[in-house]
């Protein structure tokens, strides 16, 4: 998805609040305080519980939680993150979304946390497996050369039913 579909789709702070608690609330309320299912939506895109009348965020247990910078920049970082094949740093993070480059740091070391493998869901139904060389051409060589500076690696791609990609794993191997 290109980031002028992105920010058109989520335009300001609400427009987050309200995608997350779309998510967060899909299968229905839960209190994370007492454990209780029934509540009523409160402005704001909040929940508030019946029995202890703990009031919830949308963002509350989530990545965005406390985050201090606006949920728009946040969620545009995420994006960044997980969409550029190649690395941002925190100083040009920030900015690119005039936050402080400590502050993106921070946020950015959270997202790496939140998007590393759990392993608790091994790949299953059809799954693709190959290795490969990242480092380009070398000079006077053909095709696949090992015994260079590349580095390998392998590839595990989980397909779906209708063949869509759902999963991807990439580890470094020496051999």
């Amino acid at each position: 998805q290109s980031i002028l579909n992105f920010i058109k789709e989520l335009p300001n702070d609400d427009a987050c609040k309200a995608y997350l608690a779309k998510i967060k609330w899909q299968d229905g309320f839960t209190c994370m305080k007492c454990g209780h299912q029934k509540g009523c939506e409160k402005a704001g895109h909040k929940y508030q519980c019946y029995v202890c009348q703990h009031v919830e965020s949308s963002t509350a247990n989530t990545l965005f939680h406390k985050v201090k910078f606006g949920l728009q920049k946040a969620f545009c970082v995420v994006f960044e993150m997980s969409t550029s094949s190649k690395s941002v740093s925190s100083i040009q993070m920030g900015k690119r979304f005039d936050i402080r480059q400590g502050t993106a740091w921070y946020f950015m070391q959270k997202v790496r946390k939140a998007m590393k493998s759990s392993q608790r869901y091994p790949l299953s139904e059809l799954i693709h497996v190959d290795e490969f060389t990242v480092g380009g051409k070398e000079e006077g060589k053909q095709g696949r050369s090992y015994d260079s500076k590349k580095k390998k690696a392998v590839i595990a791609v989980e397909l779906s039913e209708k063949h869509q990609i759902k999963r991807v794993y990439v580890k470094s191997i020496d051999d």
